[in-house]
């Protein structure tokens, strides 16, 4: 049987490449050796991810200093793609090239991440709701897919509804994915874990030769001075140096801007206080059972705060309006004796989704 799966891969975001890898070797792991992604890069992502960040000059003619390190970490970043994640022979950048595919897959699946989030950097494209695929030769299932913070289907609505209902699972990774599918276009729907939560690190994690204790911080979004405050108090009180890994923060005393993603796996493995505002920052921080705190920003508190919600770690988030009157208020020890429990059952029941759906269509192909 052959397994294409569709997500985001093409990125220089270490979630989005690391969640690609683990749906593909979980499923690998499972017997299942004929998969590869779907090598499909939109323009837009591409500009985005790899054209922008090695630009010389930015749209206000500002200089842009650090072109040379974002150029090794393009690198980096696609060194890991090539080495670990087979892909199909034919690289597709349009919507109408993908659909001149001649993919023969028994079996699509439309991966993790907002592949379905209708308001992105590459707008709403039906190709992540494999419009492409031939529906007599190949069934479909989604895994973890997520229509991130979008509210309404509004007039995507119809053509949404009539793509799903031509898969044989969805599964969503998020509440309000599931709301949207349920809701909004009538169809069952399970939520399942990110695929980050399905396999295990310990070989992949390169880890950091730091001598020193250290808290880590990984962000998308700029942290305010306010922010910037506690994470300066939480370093100090716990006689840590900070580092920041896969962007440039002013008040880190360390920064690893190249790092491909095993070595981001290795800063996150061994930090002793990690503060992010990224949904992957906190997935990986429970993962490796750190200390963390989170801060919301609008547009991750739909999936971030749904995650924190489901293992009871909603003091972990980052309250303005507190953090100045106790500013040791985020400190507090999470106790991963209950946490792990919660988060074995969900990845086991994530896991026999997925692996359920797959020996279905196992099943049918040789009956």
């Amino acid at each position: 049987m052959k397994i294409g799966i569709l997500t985001y891969h093409c990125t220089t975001n270490y979630g989005a490449t690391l969640q690609a890898y683990a749906l593909l070797t979980a499923i690998k792991q499972q017997g299942w050796e004929n998969v590869e992604i779907i090598n499909y890069q939109p323009y837009s992502m591409l500009r985005n991810f790899f054209i922008r960040p090695i630009q010389p000059i930015n749209k206000q003619l500002q200089i842009n200093s650090q072109i040379f390190i974002n150029l090794r970490k393009c690198l980096n970043m696609r060194k890991f793609v090539l080495e670990n994640l087979p892909l199909s022979r034919k690289k597709f950048h349009t919507k109408a090239s993908l659909k001149k595919h001649n993919q023969n897959y028994d079996l699509a699946i439309c991966g993790s991440d907002q592949i379905w989030r209708i308001d992105s950097i590459k707008g709403f494209d039906s190709a992540f709701f494999l419009d492409f695929i031939n529906d007599t030769d190949c069934r479909k299932i989604s895994y973890a897919a997520s229509f991130s913070d979008t509210d309404s289907l509004s007039d995507h609505q119809s053509l949404i509804h009539q793509l799903l209902k031509k898969f044989d699972k969805i599964l969503v990774r998020d509440s309000n994915s599931l709301r949207l599918v349920e809701k909004e276009c009538s169809l069952p729907a399970v939520k399942v874990v990110d695929p980050t939560f399905l396999i295990n690190y310990d070989n992949l994690a390169v880890l950091p030769k730091l001598r020193q204790e250290y808290l880590l911080i990984y962000n998308q979004q700029s942290f305010t001075v306010l922010e910037e405050d506690f994470i300066k108090n939480v370093a100090k009180n716990n006689n840590l140096i900070i580092v920041s890994v896969g962007q440039i923060n002013r008040i880190a005393s360390i920064n690893v801007v190249e790092a491909d993603p095993k070595e981001w796996l290795g800063y996150f493995k061994l930090a002793n206080y990690i503060v992010t505002n990224t949904y992957h920052g906190t997935i990986f921080s429970i993962i490796f059972k750190r200390q963390f705190t989170v801060i919301l920003n609008g547009n991750k508190s739909n999936k971030t705060g749904d995650l924190l919600r489901d293992y009871n770690l909603e003091d972990r988030i980052f309250l303005t309006q507190l953090q100045p009157q106790n500013p040791e208020y985020k400190l507090r020890n999470i106790d991963y004796s209950k946490i792990e429990k919660k988060v074995q059952i969900a990845v086991a029941n994530s896991k026999k989704c997925l692996f359920e759906a797959i020996a279905e269509n196992h099943k049918s192909l040789v009956e």
